[in-house]
């Protein structure tokens, strides 16, 4: 049993690890070719970035396949050992060595994000803002384990009232989004009053009310450009990055958000909630009915801390296996999202805003097929193009 999990694990990041090797070497052959949708010199500038990006990936897989090693011969066993009567410090001690582990690569991320021109937060700031997310994580993820471990000591089939309780959590989340991001980031109401009463203007075409439309202080930490609606019901609200303000033309900007509207009125956020839980139920059924032979083969005994924790390791396989279903439900999505945004404005302003999205964040414009479904939850900016000329 133990070795067949571990020879599932090591195929599933030597499969990552292979598909970001083979999409690096795509990438480097694109950038030879002629460059599309930007100069030749932004084109290879992208290309190198993403380069990048596949090498960090790299970083992460292994990591990922350190810690399974770590706390399969020895880690979990080592924990309860000193301590098998507290499944929280089991939860928490996998947490911390896995972030511990995983650091240098986040501060490798922000080191390139800085070379290429996007981060502009400060390493005072970095460390203020890991602060606040281990503190959120200590308090939420504190009350999410808590509630999973009683539902597992006093119930049999735990995972059907665990599903249950995560699931509403997750909606629960989604609508305070706005409310959590707030601990990070300022949100001024637009002062753009000819912006602000186009947008209101096409948000009543499509039914959508919100409680306010803000621009975000998104450039203190990032120089990319981004918008989006978060939470839902009524703490719903437009966010408006300020990068995003400064680089588009209002008509630019109303095309983009025509697009997330296009999400809205399709019901695309509710459709992904369901999707999302439907993937958990089946999650928590693995996790549910994991065999004792495991435990017995690993040398701990299947308490709840012990099970969580295996829990989180499959998860990460289990969701990577189910991405190509997710990313291809996403991209349709996208493409009728894209319809919304050109039929509220005009096609040639959302043509216009995707290339300097694509520009300004250094996105390189093309991927190879596996990698796409592998990866990418939006189509190329290329393909979504082709499909606005079309129209």
């Amino acid at each position: 049993m133990l070795i067949g999990f571990l020879v599932i694990f090591t195929i599933y990041i030597s499969f990552r690890v292979g598909l970001d090797i083979y999409e690096a070497l795509y990438i480097k052959e694109e950038v030879n070719k002629e460059a599309v949708l930007m100069g030749k010199k932004e084109y290879i500038e992208a290309g190198l970035y993403a380069v990048y990006k596949k090498i960090i990936d790299i970083f992460d897989a292994f990591a990922s396949l350190f810690i399974v090693v770590v706390f399969v011969f020895g880690g979990l066993w080592l924990i309860n050992y000193f301590d098998n009567s507290n499944d929280l410090i089991t939860i928490f001690s996998y947490f911390t060595i896995t972030y511990i582990i995983t650091l240098p690569i986040t501060i490798y991320q922000k080191i390139i994000d800085t070379k290429f021109g996007f981060n502009k937060a400060s390493w005072k700031l970095f460390i203020i803002d890991e602060i606040k997310k281990i503190v959120l994580f200590l308090i939420i993820g504190g009350a999410v384990f808590y509630g999973l471990i009683y539902f597992i000591n006093s119930f049999e089939n735990w995972w059907l009232i665990g599903f249950g309780f995560v699931f509403i959590i997750v909606v629960m989340i989604n609508i305070l989004l706005p409310y959590f991001m707030m601990i990070f980031n300022k949100f001024n109401p637009l002062e753009n009053e000819e912006l602000k009463i186009n947008i209101e203007n096409m948000m009543e075409k499509v039914g959508f009310r919100a409680s306010g439309i803000f621009v975000m202080d998104a450039s203190k930490r990032d120089g990319r450009l981004n918008a989006f609606f978060g939470g839902i019901g009524s703490t719903k609200r437009v966010v408006l990055f300020d990068t995003l303000l400064e680089k588009l033309s209002n008509n630019e900007i109303l095309a983009v958000l025509g697009h997330e509207l296009g999400h809205f009125k399709h019901k695309d956020i509710i459709k992904n909630i369901i999707m999302i839980g439907v993937m958990m139920f089946g999650l928590f059924f693995i996790i549910g009915n994991l065999p004792d032979e495991l435990f017995q083969e690993i040398r701990i005994q299947k308490t709840a801390g012990n099970i969580l924790v295996l829990g989180f390791i499959i998860s990460e396989v289990y969701f990577y296996l189910l991405s190509p279903i997710m990313n291809l439900i996403s991209r349709h999505n996208e493409f009728g999202a894209d319809e919304m945004g050109a039929s509220l404005t005009n096609p040639k302003y959302l043509k216009t805003a995707l290339i300097k999205l694509v520009n300004e964040n250094k996105s390189f414009p093309k991927s190879s097929k596996i990698y796409s479904l592998m990866y990418h939850s939006h189509p190329s900016v290329i393909e979504r193009i082709k499909k606005l000329e079309d129209k």
